[in-house]
């Protein structure tokens, strides 16, 4: 043998593979736990979600895909829903002059709670209570302001059928 080789016994060698593979047997471990952990809805053990950051007793602004701005108090229901209560929203009126409007006056009669899936929402801001939105919901739930229903719903004029035929093409 060289003098120069390095012998290694191999009662070492056993031990370095045998802690390998249980670092190795860990690892999996710690992500199968971790990838469970996130679909049971369970993240905040590794990243603080929307429920963390949400003030319980401030009002929200909920901005949704559909480019709609809900006020109201969010609450989080689960890993992909959301509860919004005590909803208001804004509307222009005629002259121009932006309206707050009390959610539950609209034809369809909705009722409050409204659930949201996580999917649709944008963003959500807690809002302070010296904004100019929660001013006026306050002033309109002491009687301050008058009582703002929604706009009528407008209904879509019927089609009238066309009475004109299309000519016949000639055959070839």
């Amino acid at each position: 043998m060289s003098q120069n080789a390095i012998v290694i016994p191999v009662g070492a060698l056993r031990r370095i593979f045998v802690m390998l593979l249980i670092l190795v047997a860990l690892i999996v471990l710690v992500l199968i736990v971790r990838t469970q952990l996130f679909r049971a809805g369970i993240t905040t053990l590794f990243d603080p979600g929307a429920a963390e950051v949400i003030d319980r007793g401030a009002y929200q602004a909920v901005l949704l895909t559909n480019g709609a701005t809900l006020f109201g108090k969010l609450q989080p229901q689960g890993a992909d829903w959301f509860l919004m209560t005590d909803i208001y929203y804004l509307t222009t009126t005629e002259a121009g002059t932006p309206q707050l409007i009390k959610r539950g006056t609209e034809a369809q009669g909705p009722r409050e709670p409204l659930v949201i899936p996580k999917l649709q929402i944008v963003y959500i801001e807690n809002m302070r209570d010296d904004s100019d939105i929660v001013t006026l919901i306050k002033k309109f739930k002491s009687g301050q302001l008058p009582v703002a229903t929604a706009p009528p719903a407008t209904v879509a004029p019927t089609a009238v059928p066309s009475t004109a035929r299309p000519s016949a093409s000639p055959t070839r």
